[in-house]
């Protein structure tokens, strides 16, 4: 997986349950996306999560003031590239020596915590 020409992002919210820690990882990574001027999102489909997922994408991109990104939900295997993400998210999740390993993939990570 390292050998792939790839970087990711990693955004870690720390001391906060996953229902607040997805909306604040999910904006900071829109406002990323069209400060660089993506042109496509594509994020893994949770249709439970889906319908909260459009709104907060579609307000991160209003108040940044751009309408040219799109947005997209996609089953893992719609496009394949969504399994490098899952599996970076794995290594930080369970750390350790699983975070080296992935380390080449890593172009930046932004920590937030309670409070933050």
């Amino acid at each position: 997986m390292c050998a792939l020409e790839v970087r990711v992002l990693v955004w870690a919210v720390k001391q906060r349950p996953d229902k607040e820690a997805r909306p604040l990882s999910l904006d900071a990574l829109a406002e990323a996306a069209v400060r660089a001027g993506v042109a496509q999102l594509i994020i893994e489909r949770d249709e439970s999560l889906e319908r909260a997922d459009r709104r907060l994408i579609a307000d991160t991109i209003r108040r940044a003031g751009s309408s040219e990104m799109q947005y997209r939900h996609v089953a893992p295997h719609e496009h394949p590239l969504l399994w490098v993400s899952d599996a970076v998210a794995w290594c930080y999740s369970n750390g350790g020596d699983w975070i080296r390993r992935v380390e080449a993939l890593v172009e930046s990570r932004v920590t937030r915590r309670r409070n933050t």
